[in-house]
Order: structure tokens, then C-alpha cells, then sequence
């Protein structure tokens, strides 16, 4: 579990080297954004931090359960301009009950509105007994990972091999067991992977069911897939058509380009960048609207990309991953 008195990464699966070189990538100015929020109280408050604790610490919890809360309009949109006012650091102690706050989110003017308010409204069950008992009977078929996943694009961040990447694959093969409907959802992996460094593997499988609920993970098939692929071009034609000439005229493989826009994101981002989008990504979420900031961010970074190809003289930008492993802009300044 995360070590509470020093920062919140899951220390089970994060090398010590690790975390400290994370600690060491935070700017001074991360730092001096968090030392000037005077708005904590409020922040707990609005998510309840206070009364949360871990819900799935070991396997004797046989049926643990999170109970949802409501929150209004008001108050939900006061708490995303708070957490959106600062560039919180990826270290920062709030991110170890971030998610599952958000996630047990739901605003009370969508209960009249949303086809799933059936379903977020109950409390959620998830079997630690039955995670345990597929981690071990599993844990042998390391090299085969379930279907939706995309072996090419496998993202485990600061995990280490031994442990935390083993344990994503458990987490999705016990997702996968339960959810043989999902075909194919390569957002899957990097989203497991990611909650693994603030979360054990009980609340990663229970948030991962939050995310299938709310309808989230850009499609449970590769027709979904492929549709959310053909979006994402048209919406960067209609509003960025001079991106699109530049993309045309410097790719070949044009189809393959728009196949990777998400991959620009959790694939080639660096990490403190993909953290904080997660918080932008958990408020759209909890108003059912969460594939739409992942084509923001795409849309962003295709923008600012050919923009900087129309610029340079010397050819340094030789594609959009080396662009994104580099990003010369600041994570508010993508967004604005």
C-alpha cells in the first residue's frame, strides 16, 4: 500500500528509486501551485475524503462495498474549478483517494436524465476472494493478456516487472472474466497501469467496473473502436482543417496517424502530464461525458503539433510520439 506519511504511490509495486526519481521530476513551481491552494478543506468536503479510507485492503474483505454519493450542480462545478486550479503534483496525498471520489460521484440533476442512474446508484460489490483466487490460477499465463487489450502499445509507466506489471495482468484477466461482452477496449491496460501507482489491485478492478458503468472506455468492441477513430478525424478537420493539410502532407500512412490518438496521450505524454489529465478525465466521467476530453487533449496536441511543424526551419519535429515525449507547452496552456 502507499506509504501515507511520505506520498501516495503504492509502494508494492513502485521501486524506491522509482518514487524518489518521481519526487525529483516535481517543479519548484508544482510545488509553490499546491503550498498557495488554501482551498483543502472545501476540496474534502465537496469528496468526502474524510470519511473515506482503503476499501479493499486484503482479501478478507470477501465483499467489500462503496456507497455513491450525490453532489449537485453548484457544488460539482465548484469542485472542478478547484481541482483544475492548480497543477496538482503527481505525489500529492490526495491523489490516493482522488479517483475512487470522483468515480462515486453522481449529480443529482442527471437522475431524471441518465439510463445508468440505475445502476451507479447502488452500492458496488466486488469479490477480493474471487481477484485472489484468478491471480493465482493466472499468474502463469503471464505472456497471454485477454483479447481487448493491445499487446503493441502495453503501458506500465513506473511499475515494476516483477510485481506491479504482473498485477495489471491479473487485474485484466479478472476484468476480462467478467466482462467477456468487452472485445476489444485497448484503453483498458494504460488506465489499470496507471491506477496501480496510487491504488492496490482490489480498488483498480472496482474503479475499472466504475469506468465500464459510466460508459467510458471509447467502446467495448473494434467496431466501437474504429468508430471512436473516425470521430476523432472528423472533429479535427472541422475545427483544425489547416492541421489536416500538414498531416496529409507529411504522413503517408494518414489511416495510421488517426489510429494512434490515443496513444499520444497515455503512450507518449510524460507521466506528471497524464496524471493530471486523469483529473479533467474523472469530472467528465462523472457527467457521462468522458471520451469527450480524451479528443480534446488528441485535438490539442494535433493542433499545437502542425503548428509547430509550420514553424520550424531546421526539421527537429520528426513525428507527433517524439513531439508528445517532448511537449514544449505547459499542461494548463494545452488545455486553454
Amino acid at each position: 500500500m502507499a506509504d501515507n506519511q511520505n506520498h501516495p504511490f503504492n509502494r508494492d509495486v513502485i521501486a524506491h528509486d522509482r518514487i524518489k526519481q518521481l519526487e525529483r521530476h516535481l517543479s519548484i513551481q508544482e510545488k509553490e501551485d499546491i503550498s498557495k491552494h488554501h482551498q483543502k478543506k472545501i476540496i474534502e468536503e465537496l469528496l468526502f475524503l474524510k470519511s473515506r479510507n482503503s476499501y479493499f485492503s486484503s482479501s478478507t474483505d470477501s465483499f467489500p462495498s462503496i456507497a455513491l454519493h450525490s453532489i449537485s450542480d453548484d457544488d460539482f462545478n465548484r469542485l472542478k474549478y478547484l481541482l483544475r486550479s492548480v497543477v496538482w503534483p503527481i505525489d500529492h496525498h490526495i491523489r490516493e483517494q482522488l479517483w475512487i471520489s470522483i468515480l462515486t460521484l453522481y449529480r443529482i440533476s442527471s437522475l431524471k436524465e441518465n439510463p445508468h442512474v440505475a445502476q451507479t446508484s447502488q452500492t458496488v460489490m466486488t469479490s477480493s476472494a474471487m481477484i485472489d483466487t484468478n491471480f493465482g490460477s493466472l499468474s502463469l499465463k503471464y505472456e497471454h493478456w485477454p483479447n481487448f487489450v493491445d499487446t503493441t502499445h502495453l503501458c506500465f509507466y513506473y511499475l515494476t516487472e516483477r510485481k506491479g506489471q504482473s498485477l495489471v495482468h491479473g487485474i485484466l484477466l479478472t476484468f476480462s472474466s467478467c466482462h467477456p461482452d468487452v472485445t476489444y477496449c485497448p484503453i483498458l491496460q494504460p488506465v489499470a497501469a496507471l491506477l496501480l501507482h496510487y491504488h492496490n489491485e482490489y480498488e483498480v478492478l472496482y474503479l475499472l467496473n466504475r469506468l465500464l458503468i459510466k460508459s467510458w472506455l471509447c467502446g467495448e468492441t473494434r467496431l466501437q473502436w474504429e468508430a471512436h477513430c473516425n470521430v476523432f478525424r472528423k472533429l479535427l478537420k472541422h475545427y483544425y482543417k489547416s492541421a489536416v493539410d500538414v498531416i496529409n502532407s507529411r504522413y503517408k500512412n494518414v489511416n495510421g496517424f488517426y489510429h494512434d490518438w490515443l496513444w499520444w496521450i497515455f503512450h507518449y505524454l510524460p507521466f506528471s502530464y497524464l496524471v493530471q489529465f486523469i483529473i479533467s478525465i474523472g469530472f467528465h466521467i462523472s457527467s457521462f461525458f468522458g471520451t469527450k476530453i480524451l479528443f480534446r487533449i488528441s485535438l490539442a496536441l494535433a493542433r499545437v503539433f502542425t503548428k509547430n511543424i509550420r514553424r520550424e526551419s531546421d526539421g527537429t519535429i520528426h513525428n507527433i510520439t517524439d513531439f508528445c515525449r517532448h511537449i514544449p507547452i505547459s499542461i494548463d496552456h494545452l488545455l486553454s
